[in-house]
This record gives C-alpha cells, structure tokens and sequence, in this order.
C-alpha cells in the first residue's frame, strides 16, 4: 500500500495496549506471525510490545522517528510494517490531532491461540503459502497438546462448590460490576477479506447443495475459496467439480490443502473444457478506459490479455507463446500465488508485470518479482495503464554502465620496439669491453674442456 501523505516521520505516538500478553504469546507471533507479515513489521511489534502501558496517557507520545532510529527503517518501511501487523489482527491504528501536532494511538493485540490460527482457514492458507507443507505441519506439531483422552481413565476432579462455599455474599456487590466494566476486553479484529470479488457463491452452494458437503463448509471457506477461484479463474461448475473431489467422503469436511493440488494437476493436464483463457467474474471490477491515446497495437493487444485472463492462466500464455514447449514450474506457480495474494497490484497489473519480466527472463521467481515490485510501488503504479507507462519509461532510461566503467581510460604508452617500423640501434664496442667478452669466452672453453676429459 502507498504511504498516505499525511503519514509522517516527525508524528508522535503512543502505545495502548488492548489484551493481556504472556511469553506464550510471543512465541506464537514470532513462529506463526512472523512468516506472514515479515521481520521488519515483527520487530515493530515487540518494540511497540515493551513500550505499551495498561493506562497510557497523552503525554507518554513519542515522536516516530525514534521508532526510525530504533528499527533502522525509513518512514515507508514503517507504514509497510504498520498496515501488515493491522491486516492480521496483531494491531489497530487511530489518530487525531491537537494544538501541538498530529498523533497516533497504536493499539495493541495478542495473537490468537495456535488452535484459533490454525482453524483460521485465511491465516492458515497464508502461513501454509509462505512456509511450504513440511514446515507447516511442523509448526502445527509445535503447538499440539495433549491432554488425557483416554476412556479408562476415571475424571475424579473436584469442582467448585465441593471446595468453596459463599455464605455472606448474596448478590454481586458494585464493586464486582464494576471491575467485570472495567476489565472487559475488546474483541480481536477479524481477519477477513473486505471484498468476495462478486462470485456467484449462491450458485456455488446451490450446485453443490446434492453433495455430501456439511452445511456451512464454504461459508466457513469462502476467503481461501476466493483466492483459489480468483488466482486460477474458475467458473462454478468446474469450481464445484473441483471441490467435490475433496470433500472426505465420511465427515463432509473441505480439505482446502487437497483442493489446491488438485486444482493444480487439472490445469497442468489442461482438461477441457475445465478451464478458460477467459477471466471469470472474480476480482473483475469495471475496467477503466485507457488514459494513454497512443498505444501500439501489441500494448493494445496486452492490456486486453491482461484484463480478460486470470493470472495462473495468463503466465501459461505467456511462457508458451515464447517457447510452445514451456510449462510454468511449480515455484513459478507460488511465486505467483504468493504477489496476487498479497494484493499488492490489481491482477491485470500483475499480468502486465508477468509479461514484463518475461521478456527479460526465462522464468519467474519470488525474488525476481518482488525487486520488480518494489521498484513499481516506487513510481506509484496501480493500474495496469500506469504499469504500460512505467515500462515506457524504463526502456527510456539509458543503461547503466558497469561499475568499472567509471574509472578512467589509462593510455599505456606502446614501446619503441613494439612498433612495425622499429630498427635495432647499434653501438659500438669499446677496447676494454672486447677483451672482457675474450676472456669470458676463454674461461667457458676451458671449463668445458675439462669436463669433457674427466
């Protein structure tokens, strides 16, 4: 997201804290949250964590450029961190100004419990993008318990009324309402998509309302739904095809994790008519008329591309119209995943950077695109108008000469006897010079002769 104007390094801030906080659950933040939002934004956040009070008052503010200094970042990088910790419910932001300047209140939250994040199909698809499958089921390893289960097992716990016994106390007294007001906590913010993209999920349910699916599955799914059906494109009928392969047959559970493999293998094997070059309803906000009068016909003929397929399905184009024999590869295909998921750019932005780097490259990877990435964040793209632009502009821009090439031209001097027209200079032979030569060669003869009898 780009930084608003308003947000500014010289701000003050202050810290308020919404839960209670345990080294459980810092443990949780760094091994859950982390691979979700980043170091930068965790280390916002246990920085902030230290500094919050249970009771903050207006003049604990701090201006922001300590926190500058503190995590060595710039003001954008701290907006960046800021707007990740907010999307995943770890903070909430507000802000208001008074006679001496314009402030922020950063209200701080626990993490969930490892079972709520797990059970939370949007954080759990997410850490499961970002981790891979066997550092997932790692940390979800990490953060099983286990509790007596056993049925021969007798519960002989006591309870409540077989240990205390209230005789005095026959009604709440006001200062237990009181402190019941007072400690209340506020809700955790919900993890949620602000928008389903307008896909048709009544039908969805409609078509699959025949099937064993339990009730409420896809409701309980739709944000992990939404992903899938944006990212790859898919019409209802084949989207619920897809899913009814993987419904367990016994418990009528959703297995989102087989669901996305399975989508995956359909589009690699190309099942007609399973899948469309043509963008489903999905994310398809109105297209803006192009702002720019004097496009060629191959940028005419990729915008159009990039505002009609779905992304999985426009790098399959893409790398097949260069090479009829390539595939997209499966780190490719996370790579992918991973920026549309992030919703940094609009999915038609995204198909015009996938084609951009192609032309360069032979292949996507995560650390390929996000260069990209920051580098168009930089020059405000947003549309995929802007992202023709800023191409433009690039191909402009002279190249950059190498890093040796700054130092000067040193001109070696060619010596004489090196040149074509070069002739020997001859000297003559002093007297003295000769009898020396003489009586080295006579010296040598002899050495020789003796050699040669012994």
């Amino acid at each position: 997201m780009e930084r608003p104007q308003n947000f500014m390094a010289q701000d003050d801030y202050l810290v308020a804290q919404a839960t209670y906080f345990s080294n459980v659950d810092q443990h949780v933040a760094v091994s859950l949250y982390q691979p979700l939002v980043g170091p930068v934004a965790m280390a916002l956040y246990l920085s902030l964590w230290q500094e919050a009070k249970p009771l903050p008052l207006v003049s604990d503010r701090r201006s922001q450029t300590r926190l500058l200094d503190l995590l060595n970042i710039g003001v954008d990088a701290l907006y960046d961190a800021r707007v990740h910790l907010e999307a995943v419910g770890l903070m909430k932001t507000y802000t208001t100004t008074d006679a001496i300047s314009r402030y922020y209140a950063y209200e701080l939250y626990a993490p969930v419990t490892p079972q709520a994040f797990f059970n939370d199909d949007l954080l759990g698809m997410l850490l499961y993008d970002r981790v891979g499958d066997a550092r997932y089921t790692e940390l979800a390893q990490e953060f099983a318990l286990h509790p007596v289960r056993r049925d021969d097992w007798q519960d002989v716990s006591a309870n409540f009324l077989d240990v205390y016994h209230l005789t005095n106390v026959l009604e709440t007294p006001q200062a237990a309402t009181q402190a019941q007001q007072n400690l209340a906590l506020k809700p955790q913010p919900e993890v949620t998509l602000a928008d389903d993209g307008g896909y048709d999920w009544e039908l969805l349910a409609a078509t699959l309302a025949r099937t064993n699916i339990q009730p409420g599955e896809i409701d309980k799914n739709r944000a992990a739904l939404y992903e899938i059906a944006r990212f790859y494109g898919l019409e209802v009928p084949e989207f619920a095809r897809q899913i009814q392969k993987a419904v367990d047959v016994i418990t009528g559970k959703l297995n989102m994790r087989q669901l996305r493999q399975f989508i995956e293998q359909s589009y690699r094997k190309q099942d007609k008519p399973a899948f469309s070059d043509q963008k489903t309803k999905v994310n398809a906000a109105p297209v803006a008329s192009s702002t720019i009068n004097d496009l060629t016909p191959q940028e005419a003929d990729l915008l159009k591309r990039a505002n009609t397929q779905a992304p999985r399905t426009f790098l399959e184009n893409t790398k097949k119209a260069k090479n009829s024999r390539a595939y997209a590869a499966s780190n490719e295909t996370y790579a992918l995943r991973d920026l549309v998921t992030r919703q940094v750019f609009p999915d038609a932005t995204v198909n015009i950077l996938i084609d951009y780097v192609l032309r360069s490259y032979d292949s996507l990877s995560q650390a390929l695109l996000n260069g990209f990435v920051q580098r168009w964040i930089t020059a405000n793209v947003t549309t995929p108008e802007s992202a023709i632009l800023q191409i433009r502009k690039e191909a402009q821009q002279p190249v950059k000469n190498s890093r040796n090439s700054k130092r000067p031209n040193r001109q070696e001097e060619t010596p004489d006897w090196m040149k074509p027209d070069y002739q020997p200079v001859s000297k003559p032979v002093s007297v003295q010079s000769k009898q020396s030569i003489q009586a080295g060669l006579d010296r040598l003869k002899a050495m020789r002769k003796k050699g040669s009898e012994s």
